[in-house]
């Protein structure tokens, strides 16, 4: 991990606790307690973030003994459980500890060097279960932001991979572990086709800066880019009439176009064989 990526976990912005707060995540979370085995007494969650899980099982589920852990210091100033300072590749607890290893939006961060060491890891700590939960399906584009620095274009959440229903169902299978269980959450609804209309006629929606700092090459969003053109800003005014008079004559169309309705996330529940 680089300097940049780690600052940008310790980030307060970050671990705000408002991305987390819209319905939507409020029902991953239920629904993600609910799928818990009942023959679950002690878990650890890996990736724990700033508690959001954690803190609500502490309060629904008083009888359940919870650990968590994470590699930020920053997010773990929020739980409020017990907590241990650790990283997903090399978890600080010994083999078949716990009974359910938990891991929610933590592995589509994950770069190619750790990805499969940070799963044998969450196989190897639990003794009966693992349950997981990715975006589903996403397409890594749609998030996409441009640093104004070193013009580095990457996902704003540091998003690296994409999960399909397939890949969940065979996650852990060379770990040990076999899927008795997906469950899509997260209803969302799209224009069908919107994503190709807006690259095609927003493109700048693209490169507009959504993050707390670029991992490539530190640019946080209270400095200034190291140069500004005059000419893109006759040509940022430009681009704004294109859009008024593209979302004039869009407006109506909009009433009539067909939906599509989507999940955001995907859980996956895992058993030792």
């Amino acid at each position: 991990m680089s300097s940049f990526e780690q600052e940008y976990y310790e980030s307060d912005r970050f671990w705000d606790g408002e991305a987390i707060q819209d319905e939507n995540n409020l029902n991953r979370i239920r629904e993600t307690a609910a799928i818990i085995p009942s023959d679950t007494h002690y878990l650890a969650d890996i990736g724990c973030g700033n508690g959001v899980f954690v803190n609500y099982l502490q309060k629904e589920f008083p009888n359940l003994s919870l650990l968590a852990i994470d590699r930020s210091k920053t997010a773990l100033k929020f739980v409020k459980t017990e907590k241990k300072e650790g990283d997903i590749a090399d978890i600080p607890l010994p083999d078949h500890s716990v009974d359910c290893a938990t891991c929610l939006e933590v592995i589509e961060h994950l770069p190619v060097a750790v990805y499969q060491k940070a799963l044998s890891e969450l196989a190897r700590i639990s003794k009966k279960y693992v349950i997981i939960s990715v975006p589903y399906a996403e397409n890594l584009e749609k998030n996409h932001t441009q640093c104004p620095q070193c013009k580095t274009m990457f996902n704003a959440d540091l998003h690296l991979r994409n999960f399909s229903e397939e890949t969940m169902l065979h996650l852990l299978d060379k770990f040990g572990f076999e899927c008795i269980s997906t469950k899509k959450t997260g209803v969302e609804y799209f224009f069908k086709g919107h994503f190709e209309f807006t690259r095609f006629f927003y493109p700048e929606h693209f490169r507009q800066w959504r993050s707390p700092i670029c991992p490539v090459c530190g640019y946080k969003s209270h400095e200034k880019p190291v140069s500004i053109v005059p000419q893109e800003e006759v040509a940022g005014q430009t681009q704004k009439q294109q859009r008024s008079l593209i979302s004039y004559f869009t407006a109506v169309p909009k009433l009539f176009w067909p939906k599509e309705k989507k999940y955001y996330w995907i859980i996956g529940l895992y058993k030792r064989k």
